[in-house]
């Protein structure tokens, strides 16, 4: 499910990790986990064990929704 590339097309189609989301946004994984802390970022679709994982579409269109300073997410 976790992929280790940096390179968003190589991400999974199915679930995302904190580590996938972060890498799509160009964020690191502790930005990733502040905004989820903060209720700033979509709530996981499920977990698995005591991991959270999101759907890649619903991460994509939070993406393109959110306000943000800076350039654009893919």
């Amino acid at each position: 499910m976790t992929t280790s590339a940096a390179d968003p097309s190589q991400l999974p189609t199915d679930w995302w990790t904190a580590d996938d989301c972060a890498i799509y946004l160009g964020i690191g994984r502790s930005t990733w986990a502040s905004y989820v802390s903060r209720g700033q970022a979509p709530e996981p679709g499920r977990m698995f064990g005591r991991s959270p994982a999101w759907r890649p579409s619903v991460v994509k269109a939070w993406a393109k929704s959110r306000p943000r300073r800076g350039g654009n997410v893919k």
